[in-house]
């Protein structure tokens, strides 16, 4: 299988909570998106790892994806280690996507910076023939970072405008997580009633950035190459 774009998360609902915008506008032009998650989720503050499945299989539905994946390396315990390097290249080295995008090494929950953590540090070995790890050697042109729970400056800023509803209806899937007035299971972050106000927020704070409705941060590690500025910039309003 070849995809164009492969996003990697740390938990079932990452991927949606965060870049959910950015994969509905991709699956909707026509590109080929899958998505890992490096965990189970099971230790959780709610929901058990076989509802997460159901949630992001529903998810994955409503997001157009070709394929999504469990690599199961341990929630709350993700660790950059030889061994979860070698499995993750070898799904890149499988699917071989254009580009990747993967959560910023910055951020508050410890599980998310191990994720960018071994994203970065598979980014070489992966195009290198003779490393050890199952498929041909592949390298992506590029991988993209994305916000979590802390902000950065960013190199770049999707428009997400025509697409925002359908990342909150993916993200309304995982109905565990979010508020529930009848679920006895303790509050987290997530689960307060006005945490999808909160996602809209940010989305509109960056959308204003780049003179659209919506919009999603990354971060790269290089400048983003553009090859016509007229035609680069044509989709955006004068200021």
């Amino acid at each position: 299988m070849t995809i164009d774009v492969l996003a990697i998360g740390a938990h079932p609902d990452d991927i949606e909570l965060i870049a959910g915008g950015t994969i509905a506008g991709l699956t909707r032009r026509g590109k080929r998106v899958a998505v890992i998650d490096l965990t189970r989720g099971e230790t959780g503050t709610r929901g058990t790892p076989e509802e997460r499945a159901r949630e992001a299989a529903a998810a994955s539905e409503i997001l157009g994806l070709v394929e999504r994946i469990n690599l199961d390396m341990g929630d709350g315990k993700l660790a950059n280690t030889a061994i979860n390097r070698r499995r993750l290249i070898a799904e890149i080295r499988r699917l071989r996507p254009v580009v990747v995008l993967s959560h910023h090494w910055h951020d508050l929950h410890p599980d998310h910076c191990a994720a960018a953590e071994i994203m970065k540090d598979c980014m070489y070995p992966m195009g290198m023939p003779k490393f050890d790890a199952p498929g041909i050697a592949y390298r992506p042109n590029e991988v993209l970072f994305f916000m979590g729970h802390f902000p950065f400056e960013p190199n770049l800023i999707v428009d997400t405008s025509d697409d925002f509803e359908t990342k909150l209806a993916a993200c309304r899937c995982y109905k565990t997580q979010l508020y529930q007035p009848d679920n006895s299971e303790p509050e987290t972050t997530i689960s307060q009633p006005d945490f999808l106000n909160y996602i809209e927020a940010r989305a509109r704070f960056y959308g204003m950035q780049i003179g659209k409705t919506f919009g999603e941060p990354f971060a790269v590690r290089r400048p983003p190459p553009v090859l016509d500025l007229v035609d680069h910039y044509q989709p955006f309003p004068r200021r």
